[in-house]
């Protein structure tokens, strides 16, 4: 049956067809929603350059510019404040200074792949590197969806409508007999290749020397064995020839870590009231409670920095006394650790394996024990689960918006491009939400690791992504439920089938890609999630003493995980329809390139380093890398599923089903190609770096006072600097 423009089922997602129009009404509103989406953009970067400039002080470089007044003094800083802050002037910092309004931009285009490692680390290479394998790829797409695909749509009379309608640029606009089909068929199966070649080409080598050092993870370490004599008693009598490094029991810091936090606080307050007094001769008053009186900052602070420091001598104290069950035993090399993981015999249940980097462990989080972190892991996944699949599909907001809103008679009271554009807006907007839910609910899972935990965000996130904005609007159905509901009801086949492959539905996911790229990728460089808490951490503060430590506690690690999942989402959309509508790929491909500036630009000035190059840690870029190729395979499954419904089971649609077959299973079954970051080659001993596997709240002096100069950046200024230990060997980015 031919798919038709008009269903009546209200099972599928409803596409509004209102024909009072403002600027225009050709291409289903793609013009109009391409007009407003640029606008929009303009209007958000200059907000972000006024706001960097002026008062947000992004960036590394904007630590030297602290002399000129801020508009923006009661949320960002005081004015008399600044003149305390003496920042530091790194080599990084001088690499462009900005002076103007809009110098951010050439300056992110201006740094290199060393000055990336050096400051955010090999995870930043990598992802950077992904993203520009991927524009490669994705221009290639465009290149041939425009250049070749476009024209053999447009010249086809199946739906017999004029040159102004969006329909005509689309393969329903070719009859499912036509032979030019076998042009799409043949340039779809060359897209395999294609992927394949261009994506092997991100296996980079990952720096080494931390991810390989020789140090094992020993849990599941009953009380009676959780001591350094017992645990080095049975490797030296186990394993006699084989030097032991280094022993560290793990410890649950979490009390610890909460006392130093708010020490710290209180240490910096007291250092910012000591200097104020200094500078200007007038005391800081603080108000301890919302609804009691002020007092003397000085006074005060001194008072709870005594008081802090002694409970954080008990906390510690407590803390070495009780320590979990788990170990870290560092030997000679690599090879050594390898050794005794597969040559140790099972003792009292302990488990081996290899630990990953320090800086990739999560150390607050090692106090969960297994069995009550599978317990959570059940009951969290199954809430999210219900919630996402049932109640959040982004296709429902766009049904209700068209249902209850955009009705006949407000047509007329209700400017159309209203109509056409706040659909597309508010499925990005639901579609951005997922993400943040699928966040917050992994870190309440408490991964061991941070690997780890952006792993699972990236898979859970694109696999809700692909669902609820690709597989169900593809077809045609309001809502996971309601594609439950076609699954199980077979009465409904043959009307069902209408909602699949409508003619115009293609620019849906054109509005929805033009919405990504330009007001989704603006709003990912002004962070507004990030300064709703900054103000809200600001205005809790009970002195502005306090808000120098706000300004460095709101520094975040950036969210690999959920970045991950938006650019493999908006990817797979536009590969899959680079050839049902070919003037998707144009705009998927600004996307892909507005992406990777304004997250190369975060990555660097906006968050702090987030390294996660530890055993296993490598997993997020590989598996994107698979991703990549999982999208050319949904299109050679769209385009037989299309064939067999268009044309039959002929012989295009049995080509399309064979490549399908062999790209599921070489992809995802034999995987023979490499990946982003193949297995490094084992160091030398000589070459291993050894590093303490300590929580860095064991680590902090408790008497030591803090640096006589407060350093801390502004919101969404410079990370803490990590010096990092590197293979001498080339990143391939």
């Amino acid at each position: 049956m031919s798919p038709s423009n008009n269903t009546d089922d209200e099972g599928c997602m409803l596409v509004n067809t209102t024909q009072n129009v403002i600027i225009t009404g050709a291409y289903n509103g793609i013009p109009q929603t391409l007009i407003l989406n640029l606008v929009s953009w303009l209007c958000l970067i200059v907000l972000f350059t006024v706001l960097r400039r002026t008062a947000w002080n992004y960036g590394r470089m904007a630590l030297v510019q602290r002399t000129k007044s801020r508009w923006t003094s009661l949320f960002y800083r005081d004015v008399d404040g600044d003149a305390l802050v003496n920042g530091r002037r790194s080599s990084e910092e001088t690499v462009s200074i900005d002076e103007g309004f809009f110098t951010w931009l050439p300056a992110v285009f201006r740094l290199t792949r060393e000055q990336v490692l050096a400051k955010c680390g090999p995870d930043a290479v990598h992802y950077l590197s992904f993203q520009r394998h991927a524009i490669t790829l994705m221009f290639i797409v465009t290149l041939i969806s425009i250049g070749v695909i476009l024209p053999i749509n447009f010249q086809g009379t199946d739906l017999n409508v004029d040159s102004s309608t969006f329909s005509r640029t689309t393969l329903s606009n070719i009859n499912g007999k036509s032979s030019w089909l076998w042009v799409h068929t043949l340039i779809s199966i060359s897209f395999l290749p294609v992927s394949v070649l261009i994506m092997r080409r991100c296996t980079g080598r990952k720096p080494v020397p931390t991810s390989m050092t020789g140090t094992i993870m020993i849990t599941n370490i009953s009380k009676a064995d959780r001591s350094e004599s017992t645990i080095r008693a049975y490797f030296s009598h186990n394993f006699p020839n084989i030097q032991i490094v280094d022993l560290r029991l793990a410890y649950n810091i979490n009390l610890l870590n909460d006392v130093l936090e708010k020490r710290e606080m209180v240490s910096e307050a007291l250092l910012y009231s000591e200097t104020y007094y200094k500078k200007t001769g007038k005391r800081i008053t603080v108000k301890p409670k919302w609804c009691g009186g002020e007092v003397d900052a000085l006074e005060y602070y001194s008072n709870e920095e005594k008081r802090l420091k002694d409970e954080a001598k008990r906390c510690r104290a407590m803390v070495l006394n009780d320590p979990i069950g788990i170990a870290f035993l560092t030997l000679p090399s690599y090879q050594l650790a390898e050794h005794v993981i597969n040559h140790f015999n099972l003792h009292r249940g302990w488990v081996l394996s290899h630990a990953t980097n320090p800086s990739d462990i999560i150390w607050e989080n090692l106090s969960v024990q297994p069995g009550v972190w599978y317990v959570k892991a059940i009951i969290v996944n199954f809430f999210l689960f219900i919630v996402l699949f049932f109640l959040t599909t982004p296709a429902i907001v766009v049904n209700l918006f068209n249902t209850m809103v955009a009705k006949p008679e407000s047509s007329g009271r209700i400017s159309t491009v209203i109509f056409e554009f706040l659909p597309t807006l508010l499925l990005w907007t639901m579609a951005a939400v997922m993400p943040a839910i699928v966040s917050f609910s992994d870190k309440f899972l408490s991964y061991w690791t941070k690997s780890q935990q952006n792993y699972s965000i990236m898979t859970k996130t694109v696999s809700f992504l692909l669902l609820m904005t690709l597989i169900l609007p593809s077809l045609g159905l309001a809502s996971a439920e309601a594609f439950v509901t076609w699954t199980f009801n077979h009465e409904n086949d043959t009307m069902r089938w209408d909602c699949v492959f409508l003619p115009d539905k293609g620019a849906f996911f054109v509005n929805y890609v033009i919405t990504s790229g330009f007001i989704g990728t603006a709003l990912e460089l002004i962070r507004f999630p990030e300064l709703f808490l900054y103000v809200l951490y600001l205005l809790q503060s009970k002195s502005k003493a306090e808000k120098s430590y706000v300004k460095k506690a709101i520094l975040y690690e950036f969210p690999f995980g959920v970045h991950y999942a938006w650019s493999l989402a908006i990817f797979s959309i536009t590969m899959v329809y680079s050839l049902a509508c070919p003037l998707i790929a144009p705009f998927g491909l600004i996307y892909m390139i507005f992406k990777h500036v304004g997250d190369k630009h975060n990555l660097y000035f906006a968050y702090g380093p987030c390294d996660m190059s530890g055993v296993g840690g490598g997993r997020i870029h590989s598996t994107a890398v698979r991703l990549v190729r999982v999208s050319v395979l949904l299109l050679l499954v769209s385009m037989a599923a299309w064939a067999g419904l268009r044309a039959g089971f002929e012989s295009r649609t049995i080509v399309l089903i064979m490549a399908s077959i062999v790209a599921f299973g070489t992809f995802l079954l034999l995987s023979p190609f490499p990946s982003c970051t193949p297995p490094a080659p084992l160091q030398e001993e000589s070459s291993v770096r050894l590093t303490e596997y300590v929580a860095p709240a064991l680590t902090k002096p408790m008497d030591t006072p803090l640096s006589s100069t407060p350093t801390t950046p502004d919101y969404g200024a410079s990370s803490p600097v990590t010096n990092h230990s590197y293979s001498p060997e080339p990143i391939n980015i």
